[in-house]
């Protein structure tokens, strides 16, 4: 399992909001269901140790769909970065609530 300090840095702010927030943000909620199933597989773990979210790059936008048959209101993407290259996109849908329902990372050979 992935221990707090195999984390990246910039993934540790976040997880410290959760804790002290009463509600976490969208780009909170989206984390730590990425955190969770990062933590399930040591192919993703290892690649997430190298990447991280490009500073301003993250949008939240409307979205119309479902995920397991919940409604899915928005969706945040962000660019990912490797050393000085892209390394894809991460997208995350979300209920109305702010929940994420499903996360993604999509590169050139499509969603991990």
């Amino acid at each position: 399992m992935l221990s707090r300090r195999q984390l990246p840095a910039l993934l540790l702010i976040p997880l410290c909001s959760l804790a002290l927030a009463e509600e976490s943000t969208p780009v909170e909620s989206c984390l730590a269901m990425a955190i969770s199933k990062v933590a399930e597989d040591p192919k993703l773990q290892e690649r997430w140790q190298k990447t991280w979210i490009e500073p301003g790059s993250i949008v939240v936008e409307d979205y119309d769909g479902s995920v397991d048959d919940q409604h899915a209101g928005k969706r945040l993407t962000a660019q990912l970065r490797r050393g000085e290259q892209s390394d894809g996109v991460f997208v995350c849908l979300l209920a109305d609530d702010g929940t994420a329902l499903s996360v993604i990372h999509q590169d050139d050979s499509g969603a991990r």
